[in-house]
């Protein structure tokens, strides 16, 4: 008697399993773009809502003080920028309390004031909230490296970044009340202390911080002064200018990030740099928008016409 026989199974040949494995692939490649743009998009909804927190801490800090945040005080290691004096509106009272106004924002005692991460602070498209960048030491060398708060956003100073730079006391690295021309100005710069009567050209159309272009490094700089001269280091204190201001005489920086400028607003989202508004309000500005437009929303008192 033959012993049964079993029938064949049949396997996967390997040009199948090719065939499966390029499927799964194209599929991937389908999908992979869209779980990116998702992923942006997210990300560019939170830096939206930073920004938010970031401009109704500014109506928070006038509605108590009458004027929107300085700028800065100084321009020397004991000043501090527009960030630092937001934070209590931010609620981070406790690390605003504990700056010593008569150390240096680089000596031990200020290191809860200087180097504590913030998350609103941070554009979540570009990185986290850190405390990892030098402290800036009046352009030479600097005393501490990657200790500082770090921060993605820049307070709109005007044209350009110097506004209130005129009345700089070369003395005692203070700035006088002495006045500016509002008609290049924006409304937080070196020493500003603008109030939103002074704004004639409307709250809603005027700009107050939005996203801070970073130049890649210059590798022509020592190491240790690269971060100097891209503009990203410590974002609470009020030494360098480039750090916490920019300005609109040049335009956007446009999405390659090659842009070698320290000086101007730009973002990492494709196509866009976000704003916050002196009214509240957080909206997008095409990259490639015309620089007489950009220049308009900078001014407080420019009298210009500015359209959508």
């Amino acid at each position: 008697m033959n012993a049964p026989t079993r029938p064949l199974s049949r396997g996967f040949t390997l040009v199948e399993l090719l065939v499966v494995i390029a499927i799964i692939g194209i599929l991937v490649a389908l999908l992979l773009p869209a779980i990116q743009a998702a992923r942006e998009a997210a990300r560019r909804s939170e830096c939206q809502n930073h920004l938010k927190q970031i401009a109704l801490a500014i109506q928070l800090h006038h509605d108590s003080q009458q004027a929107f945040p300085m700028g800065r005080d100084r321009s020397d290691q004991y000043g501090t920028s527009w960030a630092f004096r937001l934070l209590p509106q931010l609620e981070e009272q406790a690390v605003y309390t504990s700056f010593v106004k008569t150390q240096r924002v680089d000596d031990p005692p200020n290191e809860s004031a200087m180097r504590t991460p913030i998350d609103t602070y941070a554009c979540p498209s570009r990185r986290r909230a850190a405390a990892d960048r030098n402290f800036d030491n009046n352009d030479q060398d600097p005393l501490v490296l990657a200790a500082a708060t770090l921060g993605d956003y820049a307070a709109n100073a005007g044209h350009t970044i110097n506004t209130g730079m005129e009345n700089l006391d070369l003395d005692t690295d203070t700035f006088s009340s002495d006045p500016v021309d509002t008609t290049i100005a924006g409304p937080i710069y070196s020493g500003s202390r603008i109030s939103a009567r002074r704004v004639t050209d409307g709250l809603s159309t005027t700009l107050a911080v939005g996203e801070r272009h970073i130049p890649p490094p210059d590798p022509a700089e020592p190491e240790n002064k690269r971060q100097w001269k891209q503009g990203d280091t410590a974002f609470l204190a009020g030494d360098t200018r480039w750090t916490i201001f920019s300005g609109a005489e040049g335009g956007l920086a446009s999405d390659d990030n090659d842009d070698p400028s320290n000086e101007k607003f730009g973002g990492p989202h494709p196509g866009v740099t976000l704003f916050a508004y002196l009214d509240g309000h957080v909206d997008a500005v095409a990259n490639d928008v015309a620089i007489d437009h950009l220049k308009a929303r900078s001014t407080i008192a420019g009298e210009e016409v500015v359209g959508e």
